[in-house]
């Protein structure tokens, strides 16, 4: 399975779980209108971020992962993904940021000023390339996707 096809599962996931009532989220402390979740599938702390169209329809959203540190900093794969017939108007960009906005003021308030994402992007998907050469700090290219790392201060 590729980056793009895992992105799309847990989009799917993540919307029938809203759309059921099966879990809670919470207006974001910065950007209220972002809807949050937070949980620690096998242990391993999870982020989702999710802009809403109407109702519980998500326009896009953004999962963090804690993952391996980086350079001696905690890191967090990135997936975004946003429905199809939303693609093309910001919002992929939209939920980037202002997800990265609330994890920084999340981990600020737990003395983490620092702390690396890194998004991998399948060689065939444009659209979230040119997002990521807009935004990265740092390009790793594999044979089959490209990683980019970004430093968030």
């Amino acid at each position: 399975m590729d980056n793009s096809e895992t992105a799309t599962m847990a989009f799917k996931a993540f919307q029938k779980a809203l759309s059921k009532n099966l879990i809670k989220t919470e207006n974001g402390e910065i950007h209220k209108k972002l809807r949050v979740y937070m949980d620690k599938p096998e242990g391993t702390l999870r982020f989702t971020y999710a802009l809403m169209a109407t109702g519980t329809r998500i326009k896009s959203s953004c999962v963090a992962v804690n993952t391996a540190p980086y350079k001696g900093k905690p890191c967090f794969d990135v997936g975004i993904t946003t429905l199809e017939k939303f693609r093309g108007k910001g919002f992929g960009q939209e939920v980037l940021t202002q997800s990265i906005d609330e994890l920084k003021q999340g981990f600020a308030r737990n003395g983490i000023s620092e702390f690396y994402i890194e998004l991998k992007v399948d060689e065939d998907n444009i659209a979230s390339h040119k997002l990521c050469e807009k935004f990265a700090d740092e390009v790793i290219d594999n044979k089959t996707s490209t990683t980019y790392m970004k430093l968030i201060k």
